[in-house]
């Protein structure tokens, strides 16, 4: 400083920081004497500083405030009698600063000198040593750093925790919590936008209930205590009992299994320091200091001794399930060394849905601000990492790594750090929407504090993993859907259906799920499920009966197709594009998003050539048919000059495809391995009949219209009156099966979750189907439940089985020889047993799921299999 010609600081400030409108301390804030005194006039030359000095004598300058520090206007008529003494009629603060009573005049209505001497034996002994002009000089150093209370009245440490506190003190709107607090007289700040007045709303909710749940007391504590955990928790808390509580009562109350529980007692110094006495169970490491996030859970590994470690928040709410759905994935993927949770913030917004990391080291919350039940958000994938907040790791391999890298202490980027390390190991990190928690977003730090942390560790998380980093993408928006994953070279896969293809819906739908099962468990491709006409209401979670990978789009449909391939512009590689009619319905759409499909595939799965079905109901209902065959092929192909690639049911199909269309055309039928787990013979009862049946003009309507008409009449004498013909399956709006079907042995049972106890308890499976196209999905599946079919000979010719050997068979026209293959096959032991077996044999041989894989594999893969035949 000296060689710049300056004696010192305030000879800087004199002479260039006033100017520049610095602060000159504590007590002389440029900021708030300009926003509290608009209409003091001061030389921009000077600037307010020198412009105070020079009229401090003024009576009106007196009283001006010149911080949030000193009240001058409250100094003067709080002590009168300092006024007779004055000898120079000096500023007050100029007074209060250097009188002989510092020690008995308080700066302003919000600290007392007598109350926080009183209350901190320490600032005595310091200001008996003359460290201290006085306690306030104390509290400003230090205490309010630390958030000691300054006053009776004024608890600032519960101030401080307030979530509109917190967000000023984050953007600066006031330099100190203490400064917030005496500007707005202890009220809370509420002059926000909406979004931000609603997420603050619902901090201060989640901070009552954790009031609550703090309270509780006696025979409801949550304990802990075990012999063989299934888990341990590692959490580390510094004060905020009433978090620690939350989290704490919730994680018990959501997982009744064996847990391990070690908390870190980080140096607190509120009831956390007799939290034995509210939870029961728990193992605890105390430290007398703080000693910070990454040090306490690396401390706490050491007493780990279950297969998995959960590293947990304290400023968390667990929700159901979400431990039992952490451990299961863990259990079912060998590949996952980690898995993570769907966060969401006490606004109910999302905090994130997995974690991308960026090639600069940044990180982003994947959906941040997004609804929870986002489609985008429930399903599961490998990601970069996952929060620390909740983060379940083999033991095995966190103590491998040897737990976060002391580097990153006391906090941030240790758990990003060590998701890396788990990559390198050769395992992923998985994100689970069934894993679910509540988190109070910088409920447990300073935001100031935090950036700064953040600042420094990103550069060593840099260092340490630069070779990691190259692999990653660039932050921009165009790469996010790309980044979500950590496996961005998967082959992407745009299956369009008409509608979720739920199995309970008959009709092909079951298919189409064997196809995306098929992609998404023995392929490893990433499916997302388009369906052209969504639910009218939300799911109420995932949908089961699809793999938990799969991504479902239900909150769309038609009408946002083209903004969502726009949207997602070069992000598939292959557009799977179910039932010919659907072809009609896009076309238009395809042709006018071709540039943002780019290289993709588009394969059309045809499902079922609907001309043969149109032709075979005309047959049976006696109409005459009003096209040709081949014009009807030319309609229903007609569409269909954008498809790379066809795909047939059948070979016969597949034949007939090809001869119009004059393309190659490949087959792709149905998936049913043998489950031949039932009962036998004797043990089974009663007819089975299942199927949808979306309108009356379906097969399964007009199947079941004769059965109940024409066949069940002529079981009345040969079949005991006791045995029943159960009709399962789902009805379209408007059908009521149990008006339309008369016959006294018919019970309609509707649609079921799980058809397998009726496969298994029935004896007989009838499929009356007169007219039809592809193959019947139900003759399969019966069969591979060991259960024997009699059928039409459409449907045995369909399946190319052979009549008397796989299924009994009858013609469409002959309902005697239908009842009398029944009959036939419900009382001969020795031919069901015969037919048991040979359908099942069939089943095997033709229906394998490897041979099914390598099919699907060979269409959205063609490249690699040139030399390879089919």
């Amino acid at each position: 400083m000296s060689s710049h010609g300056l004696k010192n600081g305030y000879d800087h400030y004199l002479n260039y920081g006033a100017h520049e409108q610095r602060d000159a301390s504590f007590y002389f804030s440029t900021k708030t004497f300009i926003s509290e005194n608009p209409d003091f006039l001061f030389d921009e030359q000077d600037g307010p500083f020198i412009a105070f000095l020079k009229s401090r004598h003024h009576p009106r300058t007196m009283r001006r405030r010149l911080s949030w520090y000193f009240d001058p206007a409250w100094y003067r008529e709080t002590y009168p009698d300092t006024q007779a003494e004055r000898i120079y009629q000096e500023h007050p603060l100029a007074e209060y600063l250097v009188n002989a009573g510092a020690l008995s005049h308080d700066p302003n209505p919000y600290f007392s000198e007598e109350f926080y001497r009183s209350s901190n034996p320490d600032v005595t002994a310091a200001i008996d040593a003359g460290v201290f002009h006085n306690a306030y000089e104390h509290f400003l150093n230090y205490g309010l750093t630390e958030l000691r209370r300054p006053a009776p009245q004024v608890d600032l440490e519960r101030y401080a925790r307030d979530p509109a506190v917190a967000h000023d003190v984050r953007r600066q709107t006031y330099p100190t919590v203490f400064a917030q607090y005496v500007a707005l007289a202890g009220a809370l700040p509420h002059e926000y936008s909406t979004e931000q007045d609603g997420e603050l709303a619902c901090k201060r909710a989640f901070m009552r209930l954790a009031s609550v749940y703090a309270a509780i007391g006696g025979p409801k504590c949550p304990d802990f205590t075990c012999d063989v955990p299934d888990v341990s928790i590692i959490m580390v808390a510094h004060n905020r009992f009433a978090f620690t509580m939350t989290a704490l009562s919730t994680l018990r109350a959501q997982y009744a299994g064996a847990m391990q529980v070690i908390l870190v007692d980080s140096g607190s110094s509120d009831e956390t320091r007799g939290i034995e006495n509210s939870v029961s169970g728990l193992e605890v490491i105390r430290t007398e200091e703080n000693v910070g996030f990454l040090r306490g859970c690396n401390m706490a590994l050491e007493r780990v001794v279950s297969p998995f470690v959960l590293y947990l928040n304290n400023d968390v709410a667990i929700m159901p399930g979400a431990i039992s759905a952490a451990l299961r994935r863990m259990g079912m993927d060998p590949q996952a060394g980690a898995v993570g949770a769907r966060i969401i913030r006490t606004n109910g917004l999302l905090q994130e849905a997995g974690s991308i990391i960026w090639r600069d080291g940044t990180t982003s919350g994947y959906l941040r601000n997004a609804e929870p039940d986002r489609p985008e958000a429930n399903y599961v994938r490998y990601v970069d990492f996952c929060s620390g907040a909740f983060l379940l790791v083999r033991t095995e391999i966190v103590k491998q790594i040897g737990g976060f890298d002391p580097q990153f202490a006391p906090a941030y980027y240790e758990d990003t750090d060590l998701c890396v390390q788990i990559h390198r190991l050769g395992f992923r990190i998985v994100y689970d929407p069934d894993v679910v928690m509540v988190h109070y977003e910088f409920g447990t730090g300073d935001r100031a504090e935090i950036d700064g942390l953040l600042e420094k560790n990103i550069k060593i998380f840099c260092d340490r993993n630069r070779d990691y980093l190259k692999s990653k993408l660039h932050r921009e928006n165009v790469n996010i859907l790309s980044a979500r994953s950590s496996t961005p070279d998967e082959k992407r896969i745009l299956f369009i259906e008409d509608y979720i293809p739920q199995r309970s819906i008959g009709a092909g739908f079951p298919r189409s799920n064997d196809i995306i099962r098929t992609m998404v468990c023995d392929l490893g491709l990433h499916v997302t499920v388009y369906p052209v006409f969504p639910p009218r209401t939300p799911p109420h979670g995932r949908y089961p009966d699809l793999p938990d990978r799969a991504e479902v789009i239900w909150d769309r449909g038609l009408g946002e197709l083209a903004r969502f391939l726009t949207d997602r512009a070069g992000y598939y590689d292959i557009l799977w594009l179910a039932r010919t009619h659907n072809a009609e319905r896009l076309r238009e759409i395809i042709n006018t998003c071709r540039d943002a499909l780019g290289h993709c595939r588009i394969v059309l799965d045809t499902e079922a050539v609907a001309s043969m079905r149109d032709m075979g109901r005309n047959q049976v209902l006696g109409r005459e048919n009003p096209l040709s065959f081949t014009r009807m092929l030319q309609q229903e192909f007609q569409a269909t000059d954008f498809v790379d690639q066809f795909m047939a049911v059948s070979e016969t199909e597949a034949s007939i495809i090809s001869d119009h269309l004059g393309r190659d055309v490949s087959v792709l039928g149905h998936v049913q391995p043998p489950l031949n787990n039932g009962p036998q013979w004797a043990d089974r009862r009663d007819l089975l009949f299942v199927g949808s049946v979306q309108n009356d003009a379906s097969p399964n309507w007009d199947a079941l219209m004769w059965l109940n008409d024409c066949i069940l009449p002529l079981l009345d004498t040969v079949l005991p009156p006791e045995i029943r013909l159960r009709v399962v399956g789902h009805t379209g709006p408007g059908i009521d099966l149990a008006a339309a079907l008369t016959h006294w042995r018919i019970d309609v049972v509707g649609a079921v979750k799980d058809l397998a106890p009726y496969y298994n308890a029935h004896r007989v499976f009838v499929a009356p189907t007169r007219f039809a196209a592809g193959i019947a999905y139900k003759i399969h599946e019966a069969a591979a439940r060991g259960l024997p079919i009699v059928a039409t000979q459409l449907l045995c010719d369909q399946v190319g089985w052979i009549s008397g050997a796989d299924m009994m068979t009858a013609a469409i026209e002959d309902p005697q020889a239908f009842a009398h293959a029944l009959v036939r096959l419900y009382n001969d032991e020795t031919l069901w047993k015969q037919i048991r077996r040979n359908a099942l044999h069939r089943i095997f041989v033709e229906n394998r799921p490897d041979v099914y894989a390598d099919r699907i594999k060979r269409t959205i893969c063609p490249e690699e299999n040139k030399t390879q035949p089919l």
